[in-house]
C-alpha cells in the first residue's frame, strides 16, 4: 500500500467528503419561486447525479432571475 495514500484524511482534495443525506428542513425565503426552487433542489438529492446537477442548474437560473429582477428595481 502506497504510504502518501494511508497517510490521507477523510476530506483531502483528492478525497471530498460527500454528504450522504439530504437536508431535513428546506429553507423558507418568502419568495414562492424561490421556495419552489429550494423544495426541488432538496427533492432532487435523492435522485441520480444527473438529476442532482439538474435541479441546481434549475436553481441557479431561478436566483439570477430573481437577482437580475432586484437590480432593475
Amino acid at each position: 500500500m502506497d504510504m502518501e495514500l494511508a497517510e490521507q484524511q477523510p476530506g483531502d482534495a483528492e478525497d471530498p467528503v460527500v454528504p450522504t443525506g439530504a437536508a431535513t428542513e428546506v429553507p423558507q425565503t418568502g419568495d414562492e419561486s424561490i421556495d419552489d426552487s429550494l423544495r426541488d433542489l432538496a427533492a432532487a438529492q435523492a435522485g441520480s447525479l444527473s438529476e442532482r446537477i439538474a435541479a441546481g442548474e434549475r436553481t441557479h437560473a431561478a436566483l439570477q432571475s430573481r437577482l437580475s429582477d432586484l437590480g432593475g428595481a
